[in-house]
Order: structure tokens, then sequence, then C-alpha cells
């Protein structure tokens, strides 16, 4: 063999040495992207059956904010009122003392609750009078205005 043919020779067993380097490089380097993505999607998984069910127990168990009022007797006035509907719930904005109250359906209990419909049908400027106890109204009665 000539020293040219024995160059080329070397020259392409060389080329094939880096090219082989860089193959079992990009190799690795995707096997390495394969394992973090899988280990990512494991951590994921992890995370939302975890989460998911606290988060469902969270909201069935989550205790009623209630109206936000103390226990006692109040005039109140109505600012707003808006029956339930198939895509609302029902909901009542009164003026109680110069505060705004929004009190919705799970506001209510006991014999305001069992007469909730008319409670949401009360005009704006209407009086009435609310029974407040833990938090939520308890009984309501309208109250006829001074003439």
């Amino acid at each position: 063999m000539t020293k040219q043919t024995t160059k080329q020779k070397h020259d392409k067993q060389r080329a094939q040495k880096r090219k082989h380097e860089h193959e079992t490089e990009a190799m690795a380097e995707h096997a390495a992207r394969q394992r973090r993505a899988h280990v990512e999607e494991t951590i994921a998984i992890i995370v939302m059956l975890t989460f998911v069910p606290f988060m469902v127990f969270g909201v069935i168990f989550w205790p009623g904010s209630g109206t936000g009022l103390q226990n006692g007797t109040y005039t109140a006035t109505y600012l707003s009122s808006r029956p339930a509907t198939s895509t609302q719930t029902a909901q009542a904005n009164l003026d109680v003392g110069g505060e705004s109250v929004f009190v919705y359906e799970s506001d209510l209990s006991g014999s305001a609750a069992a007469h909730s419909t008319a409670f949401f049908q009360g005009s704006k400027g209407e009086p009435i009078q609310i029974t407040v106890k833990n938090g939520l109204i308890t009984q309501w009665a309208p109250v006829s205005a001074p003439q």
C-alpha cells in the first residue's frame, strides 16, 4: 500500500469512528430525554391521583359561608333578587343596616328554606325581617311599609 492509500484508509476509519461516536451520543441523549419524560409523566399522574380526590372532598365537605351576619333579628331591604332558573341559582341582595349582603339558597335553613321560592321573589325596596342563626337565615317575614 502506498502512503496516500494508507492515509485515506485511516481518514476513512477516523470519520467512521467520529460518526459512530456522534450516533452513540445522540442515542444516549435520546434515551435520557425519554427517561426524563417518563419520570415527569409518572410524577404528574401521582400528583393528579392525590390532588383530584383532595379537591373533590374539599368541595363536598367545605363548610357553607353563610351570610356573614351575627345571630339576631334584622330588618333588611331587597336591593335585588333573582329566582332560580335552570342555569342559575337563586340569589338575593339585601341591605342590612347599610351593608350589602348576598343571600343564596344555601344560606337559608329551617322555615326560611321551606319558603325559599317566595324569599327569592322579593321586589326591589321591599322591607323584610330576617332571623339569623349560625350565619344562616332561619326565618323571614315581609314587613309592612310605614305609612
